[in-house]
């Protein structure tokens, strides 16, 4: 059965390799492959590649979003709204979408850019400000234990990757070491999601919750 997979960061400094008065375009380690991560869990290299395949149509129509912070949990304790909200991406809390990507050994290399949103801004602001910040996975994927590791399984549906400031693999941070700058200005497509009572949902994902209905993902939330 597929559960709700949420990670804490990964945590380095960005590399910035554009930059605007409004907008950046980076470059950060956002997973890590086969080896074990703070929550106990092991994603296979295979496992990840066939994910991100599988989100490289939302790259190319600039829909693979992530937003600023993991969602929390609602103080009323609405389970079927925290499960929802979880597997959710809010456009309004949207600070970066994921570009490209790579693999550079055991390390997936994301190349992000920064929205004009409020949370864009906020993300522009601590990356030009050189802070510390992590980036880190939702998404969907049955796990199977062996000798105390979680291994996650084949499909994985990758939600988003969030803007956090906690880690659980050690390097997904942004790193500085490398910055260029240009004033070319960038331009941000529609998103083309399916909305509902204010929130919005990426099409594939809302297809999967539609086929899925009943299913509990708030309890693995970490």
């Amino acid at each position: 059965m597929q559960m709700f997979i949420g990670e804490s960061a990964i945590y380095q400094e960005a590399k910035i390799i554009k930059h605007t008065p409004t907008k950046a375009i980076f470059r950060m380690v956002i997973q890590t492959a086969d080896e074990v991560n703070q929550n106990k869990r092991l994603y296979p290299k295979k496992v990840l590649t066939d994910g991100m395949k599988q989100a490289e149509e939302r790259i190319k129509d600039r829909k693979f979003f992530g937003e600023m912070d993991h969602p929390l949990l609602s103080q009323s304790g609405s389970e079927a709204y925290d499960g929802m909200r979880q597997t959710t991406v809010l456009l309004k809390e949207v600070c970066v979408i994921i570009r490209n990507y790579e693999w550079r050994g055991n390390k997936l290399v994301g190349e992000l850019e920064t929205l004009k949103t409020p949370n864009g801004r906020i993300a522009l602001g601590l990356l030009e400000d050189k802070i510390g910040i992590g980036i880190s996975l939702r998404g969907m994927a049955s796990l199977e234990n062996e000798n105390g590791i979680n291994v996650v399984q084949s499909p994985i549906f990758i939600l988003a990757y969030d803007l956090v400031s906690l880690p659980s693999h050690k390097s997904a941070v942004v790193n500085f070491n490398e910055m260029t700058f240009e004033s070319k200005s960038l331009i941000t497509e529609s998103c083309g999601t399916i909305c509902h009572n204010g929130i919005c949902y990426l099409p594939d994902y809302f297809d999967m919750l539609v086929e899925t209905a009943g299913i509990k993902f708030f309890d693995r939330w970490v």
